[in-house]
């Protein structure tokens, strides 16, 4: 009985780790961004869309989705992090600004994906973002992310909290590759 026990366990183990979000670069090209060691401290983020988006309900969702991950990612990494609702005229402190404009994406909660499974469909991300060194304004390159989920690994595929989780973490790791 304690056989079956712990290998039940490892198998559920198993199965929730194997969901991680898979992000791609289409189109980036292989050189780093321009940005110093001095502006990587602190990172701005701002996430904007057309205004087809701005009309979704699950709009403000999605973007909280944005602030949340790009906060945890940069707090485990030692950054400062603040988030924009709009570009400042000026930046008081030196850093990274991450303009994010969302072309597409189809957003799935947690929950959804728990109680529907199969049924609530695929949630994906299609994202340009441009970097800016501040305070000068300096654009330091751009990049193209995109991820999705499959149906098939019905509740354990990543949902949309995931998909930001790995974006921003892509994020982070581009800023540093000088």
């Amino acid at each position: 009985m304690r056989k079956i026990l712990i290998a039940l366990a490892l198998l559920s183990c198993a199965l929730m780790v194997g969901c991680a979000a898979n992000v791609k670069r289409p189109g980036t090209p292989g050189e780093s961004l321009a940005i110093p060691t001095s502006a990587t401290s602190t990172i701005y983020l701002l996430v904007k869309s057309e205004a087809k988006h701005d009309e979704s309900e699950d709009w403000e969702l999605f973007r909280a989705e944005w602030r949340t991950a790009m906060a945890s990612v940069a707090e485990a990494a030692g950054r400062r992090f603040l988030h924009l609702e709009a570009t400042p005229e000026s930046f008081d402190v030196p850093g990274t600004l991450v303009v994010v404009d969302v072309n597409d994406y189809r957003y799935l909660s947690a929950g959804a994906r728990y109680g529907f499974g199969v049924m609530t469909g695929n949630a994906y991300i299609d994202a340009d973002a441009e970097f800016y060194v501040v305070p000068e304004m300096q654009k330091a390159g751009s990049r193209k992310y995109a991820t999705s989920s499959t149906a098939w690994q019905g509740i354990f595929s990543a949902m949309t909290s995931k998909q930001v989780e790995a974006i921003a973490e892509q994020m982070l790791k581009d800023i540093d590759s000088r």
